[in-house]
């Protein structure tokens, strides 16, 4: 092996050290300063980890968007919906059998026709 090579490494892992135990001083100062023992300290820390993180906004607050609307009491804006999707017609060229649909990509009937028949769904279309 190089030397150099290992005293590099040896440097980056006394880095490393140095961090940890910088780190581990700043922490115990902490711990002495708000009368914490370790063991407190790992209740809290496991009492953090035991439970997954619940997403949204906590119980008995009103959200943001509610508490700005209250005092203001404006009327809000109904949602535009978007235009249907147009019915389209699909014929099994085999039986002769129509079928109609808003998603054909999502139909079973004429997904398992254009398997049976090998092609394309969209060729199926009147």
């Amino acid at each position: 092996m190089d030397i150099s090579k290992v005293q590099k490494q040896l440097e980056a892992e006394h880095k490393a050290l140095d961090q940890k135990y910088k780190f581990i001083t700043e922490l115990t100062a902490l711990m002495k300063k708000h009368n914490q023992s370790s063991e407190s300290l790992l209740e809290i820390l496991s009492e953090g980890s035991s439970a997954p993180a619940k997403r949204g906004r906590k119980p008995g607050r009103p959200s943001k968007k509610a508490a700005a609307a209250a005092p203001a009491k404006k009327k809000a804006k109904a949602r535009k919906k978007s235009p249907a999707r147009p019915l389209r017609k699909f014929k099994n060229p085999k039986t002769g059998e129509v079928a109609q649909s808003r998603a054909p990509q999502v139909d079973k009937t004429i997904k398992s026709w254009a398997a049976d028949l090998k092609m394309d769904w969209r060729k199926l279309e009147i």
